[in-house]
């Protein structure tokens, strides 16, 4: 139920109705990184939508990560663009502490959403754009 909680707390999926979030619960699958595991990597083929749902991750974007773009936790999702395009991933995510996320895997979330569970991929289209959560009284 924790994981159904969290999942409906995520803007992406808020508009799901309880069936719905159940069953991408059940789909989801479960992964635990320890402090500096990437996660993924920048450039490399996006095939899968994450949510955190415990601890909190780095996001680096270009060739010196001495700069993050922010972090990420509970609640936040990364790899939206899974969802709508093929791109390469825009970023590299790192944990900074261990971290639980569930990912769904895109094949099967736009199979889920075809089937009229859930959001259209074009409503997912301004995330892409969207900015990155704030978390500035994070420290690395």
């Amino acid at each position: 139920m924790e994981l159904e909680q969290t999942l409906a707390s995520v803007p992406l999926l808020s508009s799901l109705d309880r069936k719905t979030i159940k069953r991408l619960a059940e789909q989801g699958k479960q992964r635990t990184y320890q402090p500096g595991d990437v996660i993924i990597r920048e450039d490399a083929p996006a095939s899968a939508l994450y949510v955190i749902t415990r601890g909190r991750v780095r996001v680096d974007k270009g060739p010196s990560p001495d700069q993050p773009l922010t972090y990420l936790t509970a609640g936040d999702f990364f790899g939206e663009l899974a969802l709508i395009e093929d791109h390469p991933r825009s970023a590299t995510i790192t944990a900074v502490d261990e971290t639980d996320c569930v990912l769904f895997v895109a094949w099967e979330f736009t199979a889920l959403l075809k089937e009229g569970y859930a959001v259209a991929p074009r409503d997912a289209a301004p995330l892409v754009r969207r900015p990155p959560p704030r978390h500035d009284g994070d420290r690395p």
